[in-house]
């Protein structure tokens, strides 16, 4: 079921509408309903998938917490966390499931398509629920959570419908704590308000932005010698404002909706593209996987018994201060290159998405004392300089965008050939219009990419105690009526330039493939 259609409005109708007529303890129930249904929505194969993972990471959990050796406590648990982690790359990355769709449609299909049974073996999110149940196997053996004692508490953490198909990351204290307050929730106009607005934003990120910058890239990264030069760099930016529009659209649907049931989840985006350097730019962007990431792979690497050997060698070879870092960078390889891997096991992932990430971050650790002398030099304090930080950051992200939207490797590389190549059609408004915009979208698009900009660009900047911190917060100080005029003005922003309807199939979500 796609968050971007008239059946998910008519599912959170429902399940809103239930929600706050049946008695406080009946919600969570009603909450698991929901799930599971959802979960079938996205074919039979995503609710057994999903089974797999509670009973396993359910058993898993319960066991490496057991009062017995630590060493048979960390059996369970590594046994639990590979069994998941090679169930998630076996059918997201290596097709395990079109194996087994081509025997079941032999023997059981006449001859009939692949595609067919596919359209119910592919579990839908589950690079998302995989990673979120490994860490409460991982906090129950650090005895950071006592395990849960009720399998269908724990299988509502599992499969809540909201966060499903692309997050964001959530522990199982944070979430639980928030499913329990489920019981005391009231309706509330304000809540009401709020959670419609940002399902709105949402959906006009995705219809309204989204879905016309992606005709710009599906050309210029269709077409390497017709687009050239000039073209093929607005395809790039149009992929940066495509994929930021699509996933944090994406997140504002998923957040207003759970807002909608009282139940508040993680915010995932944070102003990305205005970050100043590019660690800075993954405390913005993807925010709940990088912490995820950071408490459940890096930190506990750096704790391991072999990286300290490598910091006690490093440290007599180099020295104190140099000899410190040598572990935090190979633990950070090891970091970027699961980053890299988790988007999608091909390398252009591995690299766009992770290598060249920590290539970036390193390098820039490693300079930070030439960084240092030269800042007083330059003032870096100035309004100029952080908007030069500003476009080097974006212009970096770019680079790996190239590799993270092309076919392939070789693909990637075309693409940059392409980027200096001159010829082909000369760049103007009819040229853009010759990648299959016409003129009135194109107009629509710039104004949506200046509109989401003033958004990010208010959160961004430099905030009194007193001011709002979001849009939203500055929308509440307007008063009941200002708010559901924005609302308002919102759907018909959606209903009048919204790319849907019949004949026109939006695409899924850029993050709810991965």
């Amino acid at each position: 079921m796609s968050l971007v259609s008239a059946a998910f409005l008519g599912f959170i109708l429902l399940a809103a509408l239930v929600y706050y007529v049946i008695p406080g303890k009946a919600r969570q129930v009603w909450l698991l309903i929901l799930s599971i249904a959802f979960c079938c929505a996205g074919g039979f194969y995503t609710l057994v998938f999903v089974l797999i993972s509670a009973v396993t990471t359910f058993t898993g959990g319960a066991l490496s917490a057991k009062k017995t050796k630590p060493a048979i406590r960390n059996v369970f648990c590594a046994v639990t966390v590979i069994f998941n982690l090679a169930l998630l790359v076996m059918v997201k990355f290596y097709g395990v499931m079109d194996l087994i769709a081509d025997k079941l449609n032999y023997f059981f299909a006449s001859g009939a398509q692949t595609s067919t049974f596919m359209l119910y073996a592919v579990p839908v999110g589950m690079s998302f629920y995989t990673l979120q149940m490994i860490g409460y196997v991982l906090d129950c053996r650090w005895e950071r959570i006592a395990p849960e004692k009720n399998f269908l508490k724990y299988l509502l953490f599992a499969t809540y419908f909201p966060y499903l198909t692309s997050g964001p990351m959530n522990t199982y204290a944070a979430l639980s704590a928030e499913l329990d307050k489920s019981k005391e929730v009231r309706f509330s106009i304000t809540r009401l308000k709020e959670g419609s607005i940002r399902i709105a934003w949402g959906f006009l990120k995705k219809l309204v932005i989204a879905e016309r910058a992606a005709t710009l890239v599906n050309a210029s990264y269709g077409d390497h010698k017709t687009y050239t030069g000039i073209y093929v760099l607005l395809g790039v930016i149009s992929f940066a404002v495509q994929l930021y529009a699509d996933f944090s659209g994406c997140m504002d649907v998923v957040l207003g909706t759970s807002h909608l049931l009282g139940i508040d989840l993680p915010e995932n985006f944070n102003s990305p593209y205005l970050a100043l350097s590019i660690r800075e730019y993954w405390q913005r962007w993807h925010i709940t996987l990088g912490s995820w990431l950071r408490d459940y792979l890096f930190y506990p690497i750096l704790k391991t018994p072999l990286f300290i050997k490598i910091g006690d060698i490093s440290r007599k070879a180099f020295g104190k201060k140099k000899g410190k870092k040598v572990p935090v960078y190979l633990a950070m390889l090891v970091l970027w290159f699961a980053v890299g891997y988790w988007h999608g096991g091909l390398w252009k992932y591995i690299i766009g998405s992770g290598l060249l990430h920590c290539f970036y971050i390193v390098s820039g650790m490693m300079a930070e004392p030439l960084f240092a002398k030269i800042r007083p030099v330059i003032r870096a304090d100035k309004a100029y300089f952080k908007v030069f930080q500003i476009v080097r950051t974006f212009f970096l992200v770019l680079l790996g965008f190239v590799f993270f939207r092309s076919a392939n490797l070789p693909d990637a590389i075309d693409m940059f050939r392409a980027l200096v190549r001159s010829g082909g059609i000369a760049f103007d408004i009819e040229g853009i219009m010759g990648m299959g915009i016409s003129l009135p979208d194109l107009y629509v698009l710039v104004l949506g990419v200046i509109l989401l900009a003033a958004v990010d660009i208010f959160k961004y900047r430099e905030k009194e105690t007193d001011e709002p911190r979001s849009i939203l917060e500055l929308i509440n100080k307007g008063g009941i009526l200002a708010g559901w005029a924005v609302f308002v003005l919102l759907v018909l922003l959606v209903l009048v330039f919204g790319k849907y309807g019949l004949g026109y199939d939006s695409g899924a979500f850029i993050y709810a493939r991965i």
